[in-house]
């Protein structure tokens, strides 16, 4: 083995082995307890129902699907001696074929909608492993995965690798992961919202915010805000997408709503685009505290009145902190050390909540 540097990027002399591994031969060592899907550098499983469905639909259809990387170790001695694989990359993939073999659901109906699957797939809906045709079953457990073996690598070998297999993913930003993995109704709704002419009138965005889909990002933190209230910074957000990726009750009206806070916030006039309420973390607690003014009503809530008070303070926080008092001093709080966190937010929801309904 060469020195380890990750920062110079060397890897080790021996390069990882090219195999082919049946779906049957990973479910054995799954049984066995000597496949380990979620080593501690993995990412937590994401994956929505949908597209697992999409996967298996892969399978029973004969397409490719991405290879996967093993880390061959051995543990024990004597008799006890054993072999682990540890799944470097490829988890998600080898979870969701393992959940429906061990019939943990069956393929949904609404996987058609978001996703192309084949012919095959919509023949046999709501369907588990063992009510498919003997033909299908066999597609699936006896599917050849393409697997790279790495034998030998201690864990920071194996860590860079992991990094480096990653890469591409790294360099795009958190939306644009979720916009190549997520295709179905909650991510369909939301870059629907992000299309309203309202942004364009309120200045929220850049054009830099639109060609890297941050726009459409806080737009889904905004969204969550209706269906959920008000989160700890964007902890939640890719839940949200795996949940209501395939399946999503009341859509139509939870946008109607969001599109009425909207309209409510729109009465204000300029008193968003030419104050700090167009910064994201002052618009954000701004159109939780419209929502709650808005919230059980069909009526969209007129809140002109309160668009000088907004100003007002926009403009007193301009001023040195040390000589604030009152609301401004209390929302200077709010916005100062953690912005985006779960108190910060409550705390300008309920300051703005107040300066709305005077």
């Amino acid at each position: 083995m060469v020195a380890r540097n990750e920062s110079e990027g060397l890897m080790p002399t021996s390069p990882p082995k090219p195999n082919t591994l049946a779906v049957s031969w990973f479910y054995g060592e799954h049984q066995k307890g000597t496949l380990i899907l979620k080593p501690k550098y993995q990412r937590n499983p994401i994956w929505s129902i949908g597209q697992k469905c999409f996967l298996i639909d892969s399978l029973i259809s004969g397409c490719p699907i991405p290879q996967v990387y093993i880390n061959i170790k051995t543990e024990g001695r004597g008799k006890d001696k054993k072999t682990i694989y540890e799944v470097i990359d490829g988890q998600q993939r080898l979870r969701a074929i393992l959940e429906y073999i061990g019939e943990e659901w069956a393929l949904i109906a609404t996987a058609a909608r978001a996703y192309p699957v084949s012919t095959e797939y919509k023949n046999h809906i709501d369907k588990r492993y063992p009510e498919l045709p003997e033909r299908l079953q066999s597609a699936i457990w006896d599917y050849p995965i393409a697997v790279q073996e790495i034998r030998g690598w201690d864990d920071i070998e194996i860590r860079a690798m992991f990094r480096r297999l990653n890469y591409v993913n790294e360099r795009l930003n958190a939306q644009e992961l979720r916009h190549s993995q997520y295709f179905g109704e909650f991510n369909e709704a939301v870059e629907e919202l992000a299309k309203d002419d309202f942004w364009d009138d309120i200045q929220l965005f850049s054009r830099r915010d639109s060609q890297r889909m941050k726009d459409v990002e806080f737009v889904s933190e905004l969204f969550v805000i209706v269906l959920d209230g008000i989160q700890d910074q964007q902890r939640t957000l890719d839940r949200f997408y795996a949940d209501y990726d395939v399946v999503f009750p009341r859509r139509a009206r939870y946008i109607a709503k969001f599109r009425q806070v909207e309209a409510s916030l729109r009465t204000l006039g300029k008193a968003i685009s030419e104050t700090r309420f167009r910064n994201k973390s002052d618009f954000y607690s701004l159109f939780a505290a419209a929502l709650t003014l808005n919230d059980g009503s069909a009526v969209v809530a007129d809140l002109s009145h309160a668009a000088g008070r907004l100003t007002k303070l926009s403009r007193a926080l301009e001023a040195d902190p040390e000589a604030l008092t009152g609301t401004p001093l209390q929302y200077y709080g709010s916005v100062t050390e953690g912005a985006n966190k779960l108190p910060k937010r409550k705390a300008r929801q309920e300051i703005l909540s107040g300066l709305l309904r005077s």
